[in-house]
């Protein structure tokens, strides 16, 4: 069931009213303090049992004026002035960098700008930006400025159109890595992928492309460590345990640690590539993704970009505007695509989540039924398969080449107290020595605390 969302907050106008406060009024400090001032003298005077040798009707008038003037209207002025100074401060500096950029007049000169040929590249930067196409062919754009400081920006001639690369236009439409991952691999994978393509703005597919590449790392971290743990379980004193055991050992260190994000899986996703390229069985497809070429990043270099993208974003350097957010997609976009492709050996080790599990005395198996969880459909198919041993109920499995292995620690099903119902939730930390596991839900992110499962992850290969 789809989350509500509230409505997207008012943009802030500044200084859009009487050229002294910000529209809208209840979210300016400044307007809020000269009403405080102007109820100080309304509730004080009444109230003081000092004498006044006038009467309330002039005290509370020549209050008003004093106390909203002086500690109201005025600071609501004096920011006006410091933001008109801070303005032309700015137009300043960027004559000076850019003296004689095309269409900037110089003093005593008028400016000189030839006509430009029309362009015929596909992606202008008026598709890209989305600019309306009575504004985009006029000139370059004076910002509008709420609080009426009157700018000396001089008419220039247009300027020559400027093409971007292809893929810098906000578009959230289908390409081919995107279409197969909605189908066909981990639900997870494929549900994120189909929120980049339903983004509505530049800024929220920025959000969505980066998100979707963190799921990318966890689900294929997950399904491997899935893999590992079964030969470190089935093989024990064995070669394949031996190799597979340092690995779980490392995943172990950031969940009893400070817990595991996009980087613990992206730095644990390369520590594999030694082993995988030794012992390619080991985990089948693993070799291949984490291969570089000269001509195709591995899937861990792909999605480092995106890790990295988003450590700048949470120290503060966001796109602020969609027209930025628009020319940063078309960089991470084709990184996301190529870390999709890379991951199509996901398709060979489908999840699945089990229903039921019977005995059948007569050919002494198990009929298995269970949910697909493949694609960004959320009614998963419905499959039915004969093993021959069995498996717990309402549990994650990876269907490997020996069969079914269990996702659990690493996956689980969980109820959001948030949301209210039943979430895909992936292990993010745990107690060193003891107390409940914490998991973070793929779809809204929220924590779920999973008490059984604490013991399980501290009990991965590794010291504690």
């Amino acid at each position: 069931m789809a989350m509500y969302q509230p409505p997207i907050p008012r943009p802030k106008r500044r200084n859009a009213v009487l050229r002294l406060y910000d529209g809208p009024l209840y979210r300016d400090w400044a307007f809020w303090l000269t009403v405080a001032n102007v109820a100080l003298p309304i509730v004080s005077l009444p109230a003081s049992e000092v004498p006044s040798s006038s009467p309330l009707w002039v005290d509370i008038p020549l209050g008003i004026v004093l106390f909203g003037g002086t500690f109201g209207v005025l600071p609501a002025w004096l920011r006006l002035l410091f933001r008109r100074w801070r303005w032309r401060r700015a137009q300043r500096s960027q004559q000076e960098v850019r003296p004689d950029a095309p269409g900037r007049p110089t003093h005593g000169t008028a400016p000189l700008v030839q006509p430009a040929p029309r362009s015929t590249a596909p992606h202008r930067l008026q598709d890209a930006l989305e600019l309306p196409a009575d504004r985009a062919h006029h000139g370059p754009q004076v910002p509008e400025f709420p609080w009426h400081v009157a700018p000396t920006v001089p008419q220039v001639m247009p300027v020559a159109q400027v093409t971007v690369p292809p893929g810098a236009a906000h578009s959230s439409g289908s390409s081919d890595a995107f279409s197969a991952a909605r189908r066909s691999l981990p639900h997870p994978i494929a549900r994120a992928v189909r929120i980049v393509q339903q983004a509505h703005t530049p800024r929220d597919e920025y959000e969505a492309v980066i998100d979707a590449g963190e799921t990318l790392a966890i689900v294929i971290s997950v399904t491997a460590a899935a893999l590992l743990k079964d030969h470190a379980r089935t093989g024990s004193g064995s070669d394949t345990a031996l190799l597979a055991e340092p690995a779980l050992a490392r995943l172990k260190q950031a969940y009893v640690g400070s817990g595991a994000m996009f980087g613990t899986w992206t730095n644990w996703l390369a520590s594999l590539n030694a082993l995988v390229t030794a012992h390619p069985a080991l985990i089948p497809g693993f070799r291949e993704a984490l291969e570089s070429r000269p001509d195709e990043p591995s899937v861990v270099d792909h999605l480092n970009v995106l890790r990295n993208e988003r450590n700048r974003a949470a120290h503060g350097d966001k796109p602020h505007t969609r027209q930025e957010a628009t020319l940063r997609l078309a960089t991470l976009r084709p990184h996301l695509e190529g870390a999709l492709h890379r991951a199509r050996f996901l398709e060979d080790v489908p999840w699945l989540l089990t229903v039921s599990s019977s005995y059948q005395p007569r050919t002494d198996n198990f009929a298995v039924v269970t949910r697909r969880v493949m694609g960004d459909h959320p009614d998963f198919e419905k499959q039915t398969f004969t093993w021959s041993r069995p498996v717990a109920d309402e549990m994650f499995y990876v269907l490997g080449p020996s069969g079914p292995l269990s996702l659990s620690p690493f996956v689980a099903s969980r109820f959001c107290g948030h949301c209210r119902q039943l979430e895909v939730c992936y292990a993010y930390k745990t107690g060193k020595r003891q107390g409940p596991a914490t998991f973070k839900s793929f779809d809204s992110g929220h924590d779920i605390p999973a008490d059984e499962l604490g013991d399980d992850l501290r009990g991965l290969p590794g010291r504690d």
